[in-house]
Parts: structure tokens; C-alpha cells; sequence
């Protein structure tokens, strides 16, 4: 397993004990005119940044923590950190709140029946919203499925002839509405401009654009489904709303068995929560650090206005009214946006995230040194030693974790300060996330470098798992001679310099249940190209996607030592300059033979050391007690194994413990399964215990002329001290 000496030493000071010189204490119960002290707290966050600004222009070099207690902080604007909230001399911000929550929404109450099992409750007038969360969970806009195959287009409109289909003409609200096309890689919304006979007239220049490039509108790669929405007409089926701004009033229907009487509901209102920025470069805001601190409740009404012009993993045209070259699509793509998130860090050092839980956030969760379009400070990139560890993301609609820019700044930037480098996503769990825009994924790093993606768990996802690089390698140095053909260098630079994508590491994660809602994808993903990264020890399985996907570009990588189960393809590529990657020691299940690695039915048929990969993916044991891991069980994946050696001479039993902790009560028991010889006494002493993470081995002398041909089984118990189960594994020779 390769280490990453490049994050350990800050990582300790990221997370380690902070000896607080001042404290801020802040509690529902308190209020605001208090002086924040334990028995005196403050109210909302605002105050206690106040507070904090104080604590620092009195004590700039004191650590200083802000406690919350636990609850809802709802917000009424985001929070604003910048280098006026940062510690100072290595001094260090510290925001710790087991169980606090800090919320863009508005708590929906008062729910009041209406016909049809449909629900209605008042919200302030004028409130924009596409994201209604009932019970912890995101409610899809009011909507109705159509058959794609039904459907023409034109440059202006959506039209058919099948009169099954007329009542998108009659129903009310329609032409308000927007339409939902999800295809192989894009997942693409346009807003319905008016409705005409069997026409829907779509809004410019949304349509336009939605209709230009790859995997689009008219022209799909792949159909999974198409869907007209956001009219209360369409509302009809459970767990669906609609919001009906000009008249403050939200609309629900309950899902089977819900109780809206006893249900919590809240309407993301605020597009971000806290942005830590510097002001400039020159200026970054530092040693900030959050802990145990949860995040929720946010929406995206971008879409609402001009439609998602989806490229794949949050990449988007949101400047519609850009002067592009309309006879050739590339003149867009050196000037496409990100999906903002709820939790933004650009032009800031020293920063790190441990613990809590990001749920029902409306676009995307955490972003990292993101593009400045995607940044309410407005400064983006920039974003140094910044950490996500031991998190819970869950009901995301978007990215879980976006780190680095697409930009040319992000890929080449014009002053080394706007480098993303040294980030660091560890421990982190992923359970159902990219909700809404399905071709988003848990963790996706573009431009960076000196970066680790480690010992994640990810879980139920509709495209991709991890996808590092972007750019498709039209960024590289020499450029791409694919985009020659289309024309892409009449429009931006051809680079003759490298990208700053290096030196970065995908190690020890799990991956399964991935890509179940679109085509051309992979457990571990790769885009242009990344000298001295390496993809090592991950696992993959249960899924129809790729294991590794080197897409267009992805060159100089080392992807050994992992265990690729799914029934995709283990090592799909794709375009041009996807050459010089080193793939050794692999494990695989489907796909092409390369020397070096291994196919196998099953993990039963791995050598040691892969399933010792496959036990440790994800969150490490040790780590794993209290947390929703997604590891399979231990009586499908064992915790250790048994081999045996024999020889004429000698018996070796051997246990490996896969865990963090050590096997004790080791015990050892051996049957000649042929009779041709005879166990004796055992040479040296037998092991009691097995080391955390190693290996022990009991020796014998064996007595007979039948020691060459002879079978053995070997049966071990030992008790595993992590979780004090008594366990029992046999192996044989």
C-alpha cells in the first residue's frame, strides 16, 4: 500500500488537539445581546462570528473555538468566513458542535389538507425553491414520464403526433414547466417557454444549447427516461411537491404511510451555507476548522432560470448568453461553469472538515478550489491543505465533494497561489447521493495535485464512483489531435506546458452498487493525463459499470493491487492518449487479459493479499463501530485467512488478520485428510495471539513417508478483539 507522506504532517495539525485560549459558546436557548460565555450563550451564527472577530482583534494569535450547541441554526444568508475569521501564527478557528446543524431552510408547518391526499402549507411570498425535504429526504418536483420515442424535435420546440400524448397541451401550468431528459453521461433540464398545439415551445437560449454537443436532447447516447415537470397539475403521485412562489404556498402529497402531522419538512431557500475565502491570493483565509458540525437544507434555482446544460460530473453551460460560435460546439467547452455547493473553500490554506453529517443539499455539497463561477466570494481556485474526513453525505443532489476547477485558471493558472494542491478526502461514507442530477458523483477531483482520495465508502450512485482529471485531454501539453478535428484550438490555447494534475492517490476505497442510472462509467474514473497517480487497493463490486475507466487522455497512471468484481469491464478505455498507464497486480472478474493481473470468478479464488484489500476498502475496522459502513458482512468476507504449507519435513499453519485489532485465543487445529502421515509435535512456539494487520504462523513436525502428497486442513478459532466476536476460518494445502 503506498503511502502519501505529503498530508500526514499538516493532517496532525488539521485534526489534532487544539488548546483552546477563548471559547464562544452558542445555544438555541441563548441570545444574541449575551456574552457568549457557557452560562451566557449566543443565538445565531452571525452573533457569534461577531464574537469571534472580537475574541481575534483582542488576541490574534489564541486559538480560538466557537461551541455550538446541539440543534437547527437556520440562516438567513450564508456565513461568510474570510482571513478576518482566521487564526493567525499558527494559531487555529476551531467550529465544534456535535449535533448542531446548520440550515439554509425554512421549517415547513401547519400542513393543511387538500384533494387528492395532496397537502399545502404557507411559505413567505416570493420564495424560490426547486427542493422540498420531508423526513430527511428530497421530494422530486410534481412530474409525469413520457416515452422519449414519442417525442420530436425542432430548433425551437418538443412536438408529437401521438394524440395519447395531447394532454401536455391541456394541463395547466405547462407552460411554466420544464422537461427532464437523463441519457448516458448528462442529465439535462430545459425550461417549457408556451405551449402550442401539440408543441411545446422550449426557452431560449437553454434549448439551443441543450441540443449541442454530445449525449444531448435530441441526439442520446443512451434513454433513461424523460419527464415533464413543476406544475401542480402533474401532482399526483407521493413524495412529489410543488412550489407556488407568488402565492407563499407549498404543495405536498405524502408517500404511502407518511404521516405529514408528524412529519419534518423543510424548503431549501439558501443556494450556500459557509464559504471560507481569502479576499485575494494575497489574503487567504486559514486555519479554519469545523467539527462534528452538520449541513443542510439548500437548493440550486440556476435550473429554474436557464435549464442544467449537463456536460458530465457537474460541469455546465450557465452562460447562455456567451457570444459562442454556433457551427461549433468546442467554442463552449473552454467556458463551461460548475455546480455550485453548499460548503465552498477557494483561496484559503489550513482548512479541514471532520465529522458531521451534508444531507438535502440542493446542488452540490463540499467544493474545493472550485472555478470563481461557482464561489460566491467570487475569487475561486486557490484552495491548499484542505481536508473532508469521516463525514456523512447522503440525499446530495449534486457532487458530494468537487475539488479543483475546469477552467483555464484551474488547469494552467497564471499565478502558482491559485494551485489546488494537498487535498485530502478520507473516511468519508456515501449513501445515496447525486439525487437529482444524476450524472454527478460522490467524489469528483479535477485539476489538482499532491492529493489523496483514501479508505472511502460509497454506496448506491447513479454514475460514477471517484472521477479525478477533466478536459479530456485537450489541456495537455501538445494538445489533442481528436480536438484539432473539432476545432477546439480555434478557441482556446493549444498548451504546449503540462496541466497541474500529478502526483495524486485513489487508495483503499469501496465501490459497489455504482452506475445503476446511466452508461459509460466506472467505479474509479480518469480524464487526461496525470503523471505519478496511482489507484491502488480499492474495490469494487456488485455493479454493471467499469471497474477503472481510463477515458480520453488518461496517460501515466499506476493502477495496481485493486480488486475489480463488477461485471463490467475491469479496465475500460477510451479515446485517444490513453497510453503509458501501468496496471499490475489486479484482481478482475470480466474483461481483457493485460500481464500481471489476475481473472477470477470470485473473491474465494484471490490471492491473500486481495482479499485483505477487499476486507480493509472503505472505512478502515478500527474506524467502522457506529457508523452506517457498507462493508459486507464477515461471513461473507472474513476477517483473515488460513493457508497451509507442507512439507516432508514440517507443517506451517499461517493466519492473516485483516483487522486493526489482534486475534487472541488463538488455537490450532490440523486433520490429515489421507492418513499418509502423522502429525508431531510442534517446533517452536505456537502463536496465541495475531498481530493487527499481520500475519502469525505454528509449525509441526510431521512423521511419515506420505508428508510430499499429503492433505492437511487446518481449522483456526480465535476470538477478534476489535469486536470481541468468536470466530472460526479453515484453509487447507
Amino acid at each position: 500500500m503506498r503511502a502519501n507522506p505529503w498530508s500526514l504532517l499538516w493532517l496532525t495539525a488539521v485534526f489534532g488537539h487544539h488548546a483552546a485560549a477563548a471559547d464562544v459558546f452558542v445555544s438555541l436557548g441563548g441570545a444574541d445581546n449575551n456574552a457568549g460565555t457557557s452560562d451566557k450563550p449566543l443565538k445565531s451564527l452571525p452573533a457569534a462570528q461577531k464574537a469571534l472577530r472580537d475574541l481575534l482583534a483582542r488576541s490574534p494569535n489564541e486559538n480560538i473555538t466557537v461551541n455550538l450547541a446541539p440543534g437547527v441554526y437556520p440562516l438567513s444568508a450564508p456565513l461568510v468566513l474570510t482571513e478576518k475569521d482566521s487564526g493567525n501564527n499558527g494559531a487555529s478557528v476551531n467550529w465544534v458542535g456535535p449535533g448542531a446543524i446548520i440550515s439554509g431552510g425554512i421549517d415547513v408547518t401547519g400542513w393543511t389538507a387538500e384533494s387528492n391526499g395532496i397537502y399545502s402549507a404557507k411559505v413567505p411570498v416570493g420564495v424560490k425553491s426547486r427542493n422540498l425535504y420531508v423526513n430527511g429526504k428530497a421530494a422530486n418536483l410534481a412530474r409525469r414520464k413520457v416515452n422519449r420515442g414519442d417525442l420530436r424535435y425542432t430548433s425551437t420546440s418538443v412536438t408529437w403526433s401521438n394524440s395519447g400524448l395531447d394532454w401536455l397541451s391541456n394541463t395547466k401550468g405547462i407552460d411554466k414547466a420544464e422537461m427532464r431528459w437523463i441519457s448516458s453521461f448528462t442529465d439535462r433540464y430545459s425550461p417549457i417557454q408556451s405551449v402550442k398545439n401539440r408543441e411545446l415551445v422550449m426557452k431560449q437560449n437553454s434549448w439551443f444549447h441543450n441540443n449541442w454537443g454530445y449525449d444531448h436532447i435530441s441526439k442520446p447516447n443512451a434513454d433513461f427516461g424523460v419527464w415533464v415537470q413543476n406544475a401542480l397539475a402533474l401532482l399526483v403521485e407521493g413524495g412529489q411537491f410543488f412550489l407556488d412562489s407568488a402565492a407563499g404556498k407549498v404543495y405536498y402529497k405524502p408517500l404511502a404511510g407518511e404521516n405529514i402531522a408528524t412529519s419534518k419538512a423543510y424548503l431549501g431557500v439558501l443556494e450556500a451555507l459557509v464559504t471560507i475565502g481569502g479576499t485575494s491570493y494575497g489574503s487567504p483565509a486559514q486555519n479554519i476548522y469545523f467539527k462534528d458540525i452538520s449541513f443542510a437544507h439548500t437548493t440550486w434555482n440556476q435550473v429554474t432560470d436557464i435549464g442544467y446544460i449537463d456536460q458530465q460530473t457537474g460541469g455546465n453551460i450557465c452562460e447562455t448568453n456567451r457570444k459562442d460560435d454556433r457551427s461549433n460546439f468546442e467554442s463552449a467547452r473552454p467556458w463551461w461553469c460548475q455546480m455550485p455547493s453548499a460548503v465552498q473553500v477557494s483561496a484559503a490554506k489550513n482548512v479541514g472538515f471532520s465529522g458531521g453529517n451534508y444531507t438535502q443539499l440542493g446542488a452540490g455539497g463540499i467544493g474545493i478550489g472550485n472555478d470563481p463561477n461557482a464561489h460566491l466570494s467570487g475569487v475561486g481556485l486557490g484552495a491548499s491543505r484542505v481536508a473532508v474526513r469521516d463525514a456523512y453525505f447522503t440525499q446530495i443532489m449534486g457532487n458530494s465533494i468537487t475539488a479543483g476547477g475546469i477552467r483555464p485558471d484551474a488547469h494552467h493558472p497564471p499565478d502558482n497561489r491559485m494551485i489546488n494542491q494537498y487535498i485530502d478526502i478520507t473516511g468519508n461514507i456515501f449513501y445515496n447521493v447525486s439525487i437529482l442530477y444524476s450524472s454527478t458523483v460522490p467524489i469528483f477531483a479535477a485539476y489538482v495535485q499532491y492529493s489523496t482520495i483514501t479508505n472511502n465508502d460509497i454506496d448506491y450512485t447513479p454514475y460514477s464512483g471517484i472521477c479525478l482529471g477533466y478536459g479530456w485531454g485537450s489541456n495537455d501539453a501538445g494538445g489533442s489531435q481528436e480536438y484539432v478535428n473539432r476545432g477546439l484550438y480555434k478557441y482556446q490555447t493549444k498548451y504546449t506546458t503540462p496541466t497541474i494534475s500529478r502526483n495524486n492517490l485513489i487508495q483503499g476505497n469501496l465501490a459497489h452498487r455504482y452506475g445503476y442510472g446511466h452508461t459509460d462509467l466506472g467505479a474509479y474514473y480518469t480524464l487526461s493525463k496525470s503523471p505519478d497517480t496511482y489507484l491502488t487497493d480499492n474495490y469494487a463490486y456488485d455493479a454493471s459499470g467499469f471497474g477503472t475507466y481510463t477515458d480520453e487522455g488518461s496517460n501515466s497512471y499506476i493502477i495496481a493491487n485493486n480488486v475489480l468484481l463488477s461485471s463490467g469491464q475491469w479496465s475500460a478505455q477510451n479515446g485517444v492518449n490513453t497510453a503509458n498507464n501501468t496496471y499490475k497486480d489486479n484482481y478482475y472478474r470480466t474483461g481483457i487479459n493485460r500481464p500481471g493481473n489476475f481473472q477470477i470468478s470470485n473473491l474465494s479464488q484471490a490471492s491473500v493479499n486481495a482479499k485483505r484489500v477487499a476486507y480493509r476498502a472503505g472505512i478502515l475496522p478500527g474506524k467502522r463501530a457506529g457508523r452506517p459502513v457498507s462493508n459486507q458482512p464477515v461471513s461473507a468476507l472474513p476477517d483473515g485467512v488460513v493457508t497451509v504449507s507442507l512439507t516432508r519435513d514440517s507443517l506451517s499453519i499461517t493466519v492473516d488478520n485483516f483487522d486493526d485489532k489482534e486475534f487472541t485465543n488463538v488455537t490450532f487445529e490440523a486433520r490429515v485428510t489421507n492418513n499418509s502421515f502423522q502429525i508431531g509435535s510442534d517446533i517452536g512456539t505456537v502463536p496465541k495471539t495475531v498481530p493487527a494487520n499481520g500475519k502469525a504462523t505454528g509449525s509441526w513436525k510431521v512423521n511419515g513417508n506420505g508428508a510430499n502428497t499429503g492433505k492437511v486442513t487446518a481449522t483456526v478459532k480465535y476470538v477478534n478483539s476489535r469486536t470481541g466476536e468468536s470466530r472460526t476460518l479453515t484453509g487447507g494445502n
